[in-house]
């Protein structure tokens, strides 16, 4: 095994886990990265931790869950076969283990990258759409057509400047709108994946762009909101793949909000329900095909 097949998430992962009660603090980010350059530093370093891939690594035959891309394609056909290879291999990092966990994960994903293809939050919407999804910013259709002649780099920049993070009179809302798998924004929220990841996404937000950099903020953004225990809330029918809608009363609704389970990871992951029915609907189809 050569030091390049334990991923540098999985090492601040475990230099977490010796440090702590200690935080990992940025500079101790920076100095390590610094470091781990030299790969003999990196060799050693992995050696002392006591990493190896075993660790993050589920053998094929033992996974609770038949991920190809064959598979996948079963649940949207324009799914990036690209996305299957990181899925499995970065996974079970974040404790992505069970098929709940990997099926909810993927079902997001599908959803908010338009099936893993999509690297960036995209501003080009009709009026209409633009004022339903950000009601409480566009008051009206006509504020949403002016505010679209401007531009995308505008359109961001009046939704999400000067929030959570980002500085105001700035493109900071275009530089952090949505981005990787799950379409993690904010300037805020990029910081905050840089310090647990490693990877400078806060310095610089274009490297959420890459692939296996979108794979891993997502899976990061997942792992410390708690999602791998909320997906394990998710309720099915003996199937194992129709969701649970039955009300309090015992009677069947078809209203995907009655899964308790399903309605937490969505809220978690897009702060309301935007997207709830496709994400259901991709979720039981990852259920029954995965």
């Amino acid at each position: 095994m050569t030091s390049q097949a334990v991923t540098d998430t999985a090492i601040f992962a475990k230099l977490r886990e010796h440090l702590a009660p200690t935080k990992l603090s940025q500079l101790m980010v920076d100095i390590t990265n610094q470091a781990m350059t030299d790969n003999k530093f990196r060799g050693e370093l992995i050696e002392r931790l006591e990493l190896s891939v075993k660790e993050v690594e589920i053998d094929a035959g033992k996974r609770p869950y038949n991920l190809t891309i064959e598979t996948l394609k079963k649940v949207d056909s324009s799914v990036n076969p690209a996305a299957v290879e990181l899925l499995l291999r970065l996974g079970p990092q974040y404790g992505i283990v069970t098929k709940k966990q990997m099926c909810a994960f993927i079902a997001n994903c599908i959803h908010e990258s338009s099936a893993f293809n999509a690297k960036r939050e995209s501003f080009n919407y009709r009026p209409e759409r633009l004022r339903a999804v950000f009601p409480t910013r566009i008051k009206s259709v006509a504020d949403a057509r002016a505010l679209l002649a401007k531009g995308q780099v505008a359109v961001a920049n009046f939704l999400y400047g000067g929030r959570y993070g980002n500085r105001p009179n700035t493109n900071d809302g275009w530089d952090y709108r949505g981005g990787g798998w799950t379409q993690n924004t904010f300037r805020a929220n990029y910081f905050i994946l840089q310090n647990m990841t490693g990877i400078k996404f806060g310095d610089n937000p274009k490297l959420i762009e890459d692939m296996e950099n979108a794979a891993i903020a997502a899976m990061e953004f997942w792992r410390i909101n708690g999602c791998n225990e909320k997906a394990e809330k998710i309720n099915t029918y003996s199937n194992g793949y129709t969701l649970n809608t039955l009300n309090s009363k015992g009677v069947e609704t078809r209203d995907y909000k009655m899964n308790y389970g399903a309605r937490i990871i969505r809220q978690t992951v897009n702060g309301g329900l935007n997207g709830y029915t496709d994400f259901c609907q991709a979720l039981e189809k990852c259920l029954r095909y995965l």
